[in-house]
């Protein structure tokens, strides 16, 4: 959220804007990710248009592999907190 708000203020939102932005990104994502048996790609399927600007989106983080950065800062939460755990 933090990034998207970063790139949103670039653009020259304000920060409320900014801030609403997101934060409707986010809702909006929850409740379809709530509403219904679809997986998180057949959502991205659904929103994508070829050529549009979702789809954009989701290639520049394909491109950056933004879902593998992802999974290994959860695997780093995680192994921290084995070893934590392991402590006690």
């Amino acid at each position: 959220m933090k990034s998207m708000m970063d790139a949103a203020l670039q653009m020259g939102f304000s920060e409320n804007d900014a801030k609403f932005l997101v934060a409707q990104t986010f809702e909006g994502a929850v409740q379809l990710f709530n509403a219904s048996k679809l997986t998180p790609d057949d959502w991205m399927d659904r929103v994508a248009s070829k050529g549009g600007t979702t789809r954009a989106a989701l290639d520049s983080m394909d491109d950056n592999k933004l879902s593998e950065k992802i999974k290994d800062a959860a695997f780093a939460a995680f192994n921290r907190a084995v070893e934590l755990g392991s402590k006690y």
